[in-house]
């Protein structure tokens, strides 16, 4: 539900700022957890939708980026991708986009060297990885204890 509210807040937002009415197809992404539980996807759906409102609120004040705009606006779309796999590396896209995005934003008020802030995800990709990494090892322990009784 709280990605459903963020993503019609996200779309106005954004219509607000670029007349496109073609971001209101983030509401799509929000239907999309609305109906299907997954706290892990939703949350990084619901961080995407958090930085693109921001990104259109803030937009209206001062210089934005539309390409870097755009990028996160995909990277939000593979958070269904990574909901139907469940797998570490179904978040790299998503991640990808997402760091392309921030990176773009930031080169707009920074120069070349703002392209680095995209480089804040990767450690995000990493946990995941290790999150996954322990419950398979946990799974399997459970596993051999039970065929040991």
């Amino acid at each position: 539900m709280v990605a459903l509210i963020l993503s019609i807040v996200a779309s106005i937002a954004v219509f607000y700022l670029t007349r496109n009415p073609g971001y209101f197809s983030l509401i799509l992404v929000g239907l999309y957890f609305a109906f299907r539980k997954s706290d892990r996807a939703e949350s990084l759906a619901g961080l995407n939708l958090l930085l693109i409102g921001a990104i259109a609120i803030f937009g209206r004040f001062r210089p934005y980026s539309l390409e870097g705009l755009n990028f996160v606006v995909c990277g939000t779309f593979f958070a269904i991708f990574y909901d139907i796999l469940k797998t570490w590396y179904s978040l790299i896209p998503m991640m990808l986009l997402t760091g392309m995005g921030i990176g773009a934003i930031g080169a707009h008020k920074f120069g070349v060297k703002g392209y680095l802030l995209g480089l804040i995800l990767i450690p995000v990709i990493f946990r995941e990885y290790s999150l996954q990494k322990n419950s398979k090892n946990n799974s399997e322990e459970i596993k051999n204890d039970q065929m040991d009784n």
